[in-house]
């Protein structure tokens, strides 16, 4: 896991303050990225922008 600096949330939420995606489950988190435990299972919610910026990452990667 990430060690969480000012500098680190300061930056996740400035992102987070030009995003446009209204109502964003993680908005002005640290990580912006939340876990939830369902049944005894690790459900990961991350910003919208995050997860697709990942996934460009990965096609172009490939």
């Amino acid at each position: 896991m990430a060690k969480l600096t000012f500098f680190s949330v300061f930056k996740s939420n400035l992102k987070c303050a030009f995003c446009k995606i209204e109502n964003c489950p993680v908005r002005y988190m640290p990580q912006r990225k939340q876990i939830q435990f369902y049944d005894g299972r690790r459900f990961g919610i991350i910003c919208e922008k995050d997860r697709k910026a990942r996934e460009d990452a990965i096609l172009k990667k490939s």
